[in-house]
């Protein structure tokens, strides 16, 4: 009852299997190593302070739709729907959540609700994506549902009480993380996310954020070393997957890394290189 399945078969019936390709790059959306790639050029390039926000709230409704799964133990609908293979739990859904957070709280923390159209194009992402984990039948309607509320109840919680102090949202996510780990026997992915919190408590706690307005070469010397960096880590993400302390450690590394980056370098002098090299030296 809870998980709608009449009402999710209708809802799977009504698009064509056609076009699953299309599915899949929408769903992809949601994808946890896609979010993570978007959000780490949006702090990069644009606005720093929001950004990191976000990504504790993202981090946050991971750990807490990590620590359900294994709580509920829902299986997904059956293999004979599944336009797509899924594996793990069901209920509730990642992608619903994720889609919510992350486009729900770009659009909260960098003000979009005054532009409708910044608004509008937030929520049918986070729509399509949720929407898409049905259409592919890797879910349910209800767990769709339930993720999509988890994470509106995740995006008020944090824009009252901690939109100032992103690593609450980090921390918070490491303490719904720690029993994550325990209920799911040391899964790997759920100790890398534990990692991951950690490393943007530290990277909070310790790093002061640049403001966010380099010109295009600074953008340009920060974007090629983050991607250098970024391809060096899933390349060991990949090796070391099932290696649960390596992953820790990854997710530390990785998250410290994404927020320390624009100053690390700055403190290293490269900026001020770069600015000699192309004539903006002061």
């Amino acid at each position: 009852m809870v998980r709608l399945e009449a009402a999710s078969e209708a809802i799977r019936t009504t698009f064509p299997n056609g076009l699953v390709d299309v599915y899949a790059g929408v769903t992809a959306l949601g994808n946890p190593g896609v979010l993570t790639v978007l959000l780490a050029l949006v702090y990069w390039g644009y606005r720093r302070e929001g950004t990191a926000t976000v990504v504790g709230y993202a981090f946050l409704a991971f750990a807490l739709v990590l620590f359900l799964k294994e709580l509920f133990a829902m299986p997904r609908p059956p293999e004979s729907v599944m336009l797509v293979g899924e594996d793990g739990y069901g209920f509730p859904s990642g992608h619903a959540i994720a889609g919510v957070v992350v486009y729900g709280g770009l659009a909260l923390e960098f003000d979009w609700f005054e532009e409708p159209p910044k608004a509008f194009g937030a929520g049918l992402l986070a729509l399509s994506v949720g929407l898409s984990r049905i259409v592919l039948g890797v879910h349910y309607l209800g767990d769709v549902l339930v993720g999509a509320a988890l994470g509106l109840v995740v995006l008020v919680a944090g824009h009252s009480l901690w939109r100032d102090r992103p690593a609450v949202g980090y921390g918070l996510g490491a303490v719904v993380a720690a029993p994550a780990v325990l209920v799911s026997d040391g899964d790997p992915q759920t100790v890398a996310l534990l990692g991951s919190c950690l490393g943007g408590v530290w990277a909070c706690r310790t790093v002061t954020p640049l403001p966010s307005d380099p010109d295009r070469a600074e953008l340009a010397f920060l974007l090629a070393v983050g991607v250098l960096l970024a391809l060096g880590l899933v390349v060991a993400r990949g090796v070391l997957e099932t290696n649960g302390p390596a992953q820790f450690v990854l997710g530390v590394v990785t998250v410290a890394t994404i927020l320390a980056l624009p100053a690390s370098l700055d403190r290293l002098g490269a900026f001020a290189v770069v600015r000699r090299l192309t004539g903006r030296a002061t």
